[in-house]
């Protein structure tokens, strides 16, 4: 009886562990997608994903290195190895992937419209493919193409956090 009700506990907790995971991850996405809301106008979303941002992994990589638990799927020096890479390869990019139901076509000419993209100026645009705009002296790279599951047009937006230097 006694393990029976072990067992029942443990389930509970597992499913409420990955509630609360699911949850988060969920939150994070649209969180990140508020960020990217702010910054530029973006087409419809069917789904979004979010990708860390370097101080992010810093801080995940930092997470696991003092987590109490072993990671089962590397060796500490692996996890030491990667925090080492991360340091040392600082990416100034902050990135967004979502998938809307428009044409990647489509995706451009929302772009190509200046209501879409208010402080933003186009200052590369290969049809089809992807636009490079500019904010001051910020760049942010919009590039798209089919979604792999058929959903419509994955697109994804690379922000430059790094202002960029202009030449003397």
């Amino acid at each position: 009886m006694e393990a029976a009700l072990y067992a029942r506990r443990m389930i509970l907790i597992f499913m409420g562990v990955a509630a609360l995971v699911f949850g988060w991850i969920r939150w994070r996405d649209y969180a990140s997608l508020r960020q990217l809301k702010e910054l530029v106008q973006i087409p419809e979303v069917v789904d979004v994903t979010a990708v860390p941002s370097h101080q992010q992994m810093e801080a995940i990589v930092s997470a696991i290195q003092k987590a109490p638990v072993k990671p089962w799927f590397a060796t500490k020096e692996d996890v030491g190895e990667l925090a080492v890479r991360i340091r040392e390869n600082k990416n100034p990019a902050q990135m967004w992937i979502l998938v809307t139901p428009l044409n990647p076509a489509a995706v451009g000419e929302f772009y190509e419209s200046e209501e879409h993209r208010p402080g933003w100026e186009v200052t590369a645009n290969t049809p089809g493919c992807c636009l490079l705009l500019r904010r001051g002296s910020y760049e942010m790279l919009v590039s798209f193409g089919p979604d792999r599951a058929g959903k419509g047009t994955q697109v994804v937006y690379s922000l430059n956090l790094e202002e960029q230097k202009t030449a003397p």
